[in-house]
């Protein structure tokens, strides 16, 4: 799945989230890159803040982001990796 169509995805899924598609700074503007605000108040269909940074619950969260969403990227060849407490980056596998 290429960049925009996982962005546009993504917006459907969770309307709330706050994706920045030229990386705002944080990641590289590139076709395999983007960030999202962690600070906005978007949850999963479980009802789980969609991220986390500083969690120990491990069976909702991986590193702090929501498993659902993970494994959502996942099928869909992406990771997102955190860059700080409030920016999660989302690449290419």
């Amino acid at each position: 799945m290429n960049k925009q169509t996982l962005i546009t995805s993504l917006l459907k899924k969770y309307p709330k989230m706050s994706i920045m598609a030229d990386g705002n700074g944080w990641v590289s503007d590139s076709p395999d890159a983007f960030s999202i605000s962690a600070e906005e108040p978007v949850v999963d269909s479980r009802g789980y803040d969609m991220f986390n940074y500083w969690t120990e619950d491990y069976e909702v969260y991986e590193f702090g982001i929501s498993t659902e969403f993970s494994d959502f990227l996942s099928d869909h060849g992406w990771y997102a990796e955190w860059v700080n407490p409030g920016v999660v980056a989302i690449i290419k596998d």
